[in-house]
């Protein structure tokens, strides 16, 4: 089976790939809200922002693949505070993915994320629809 890793842009530190492409699938883990091409970018401030800088960020990721959103058929989302943010991200997730397209989704609340973020997410992503 083939494997492909599509390491860090040049110059940032992640010990991770940023996506990796095998058969059917691809899979993206351990995004947060901050620009992924830059070590030092400052994290969005509000839950709401990081998910939207999380989901520019996957797009960022798939275009060059010729996937998108509409794509991703399973999210993982780590939230630092359950109860503080779950219905925050529940009346925007509607923005990220249309109706007739909705990947499965679990969330799990964390007491910590990488770089003090308050919702990381991973993802599995279907090729060759």
């Amino acid at each position: 089976m083939n494997i492909q890793f599509v390491p860090p842009p040049e110059g940032v530190k992640r010990r991770q790939s940023d996506l990796v492409l095998t058969g059917p699938l691809a899979f993206a883990s351990g995004i947060i809200g901050a620009d992924m091409t830059n070590d030092a970018a400052p994290l969005a401030e509000s839950v709401e922002a990081q998910a939207r800088q999380i989901l520019n960020n996957l797009d960022r990721l798939l275009s060059p693949h010729n996937l998108a959103r509409g794509d991703v058929v399973a999210v993982h989302l780590w939230l630092k505070d359950f109860q503080r943010f779950h219905d925050r991200l529940e009346r925007v997730w509607p923005e990220f993915f249309p109706l007739e397209s909705l990947p499965t989704r679990q969330t799990v609340g964390v007491l910590a994320l990488p770089r003090g973020a308050l919702i990381s997410m991973d993802f599995v992503i279907a090729r060759g629809r």
